[in-house]
């Protein structure tokens, strides 16, 4: 059974002054259990600048280990990501790599994937205008979680990644 539920303005994360909108979109029942014994947790995001989606990557990282997840280093990632490539290449396998499978290579117990959309002004540098994240497990295949943030006038990913771990962090009590 998937529970659903679709808000915006999540007064109980969300102060009136940040004014940002949070939709939950899916929430699986065993998201809470899954998330408790989760050992090991891969973590991929991209976005319309690779090179700062790297950068929220890192941030998102740091936030999760700080909450207690064991974060899988994105070297291990790169690598088992590279190896696919090749064996799909020498055996003239079509077709894209997942995150599950990577998963599977790396012994993660959960998959954080997402995307970014960044935008940055003379004034205001790096503002992230959407984030989208998913929690896949990657045993069972299943998504666990997916969480959409959309500031009205943008935000730094620092403070969406702080919420996104507030959101996990009430979801394992």
């Amino acid at each position: 059974m998937i529970l659903v539920i679709i808000c915006a303005m999540f007064s109980s994360l969300l102060s009136a002054q940040e004014k940002s909108r949070l939709f939950f979109v899916v929430i699986a029942k065993e998201t809470k259990t899954k998330i408790k014994t989760a050992q090991k947790v891969a973590i991929f995001l991209n976005g319309n600048e690779p090179f700062l989606a790297r950068i929220a990557e890192d941030i998102l990282s740091i936030n999760l280990a700080n909450a207690g997840f064991s974060i899988i280093n994105r070297e291990k990632l790169e690598k088992a990501i590279g190896e696919q490539i090749i064996k799909k290449r020498k055996e003239k396998i079509g077709g894209t790599i997942n995150a599950l499978e990577i998963g599977n290579l790396v012994n993660a117990d959960l998959f954080f994937t997402g995307t970014l959309l960044i935008k940055s002004t003379e004034t205001e540098p790096l503002l992230t205008e959407i984030a989208s994240f998913q929690i896949l497990d990657v045993k069972t295949e299943r998504v666990l979680m997916r969480v959409v943030f959309k500031p009205e006038k943008g935000e730094s990913f620092l403070e969406i990644a702080k919420k996104f771990v507030d959101i996990l962090r009430s979801n394992i009590k």
